[in-house]
């Protein structure tokens, strides 16, 4: 029986912590950018939750930027490794129900997938941590509108067990809140309010 628990842990111990090496090109397509964006049913709830999301890693990235290097211990990812790990899950996910990363970005094997995003982990620099978080966060929100609600329910195979679409779906974004929560965590031990909270 699938459930989501084992994919993030998966994500995690196989050091999917960022993009592939290709950085996407300025114009460069997304799969299923020509998807229309559905206004009801699943997809449209992820996709205003997906919304709240970008805002949120953009906003507390852009805040960040002084502290991209800070880890609380040894072997533990950097603040700008959290946000390298969602910019490159953004991308690898969706290739769980069927999304191919955008042009340029293809791997032949998923060997060469890991081997490439875990060079990724080095980028600190905080303009292009920036444009690939946003990168990573926009071909999510194609992805999730490529898949059309009669699909959701095709069976896959998800980390070497049987789901759904709808269940990469759900994973995709479960995964960001996963790891909002623990750059929250990261700022609040830096001294740095979460820009949407910093209003009280």
């Amino acid at each position: 029986m699938y459930t989501r628990h084992r994919p993030v842990t998966a994500l995690a111990s196989l050091g999917l912590a960022a993009l592939l090496t290709v950085a996407p090109a300025a114009g460069q397509e997304h799969a299923g950018h020509d998807a229309m964006m559905p206004d009801t049913g699943l997809r449209a709830d992820l996709l205003t939750d997906l919304g709240f999301l970008e805002e949120k890693y953009t906003s507390l990235a852009e805040a960040m930027t002084e502290h991209y290097a800070w880890r609380p211990g040894e072997g533990v990812r950097s603040v700008s490794e959290v946000f390298m790990h969602i910019a490159g899950a953004n991308l690898f996910i969706p290739t769980l129900f069927g999304v191919a990363p955008p042009a340029g970005m293809e791997v032949a094997s998923m060997q060469e997938a890991f081997g490439r995003m875990q060079e990724m982990e080095q980028i600190t620099d905080p303009a292009e941590v920036m444009e690939r978080l946003r990168a990573g966060l926009e071909h999510a929100r194609h992805a999730i509108a490529s898949v059309p609600d009669e699909e959701l329910d095709t069976e896959i195979t998800m980390f070497g067990q049987q789901a759904t679409k709808r269940a990469g779906l759900i994973l995709l974004v479960t995964h960001m809140h996963e790891h909002l929560g623990q750059a929250v965590a990261y700022a609040r031990s830096n001294g740095v309010v979460p820009p949407w909270s910093a209003g009280g």
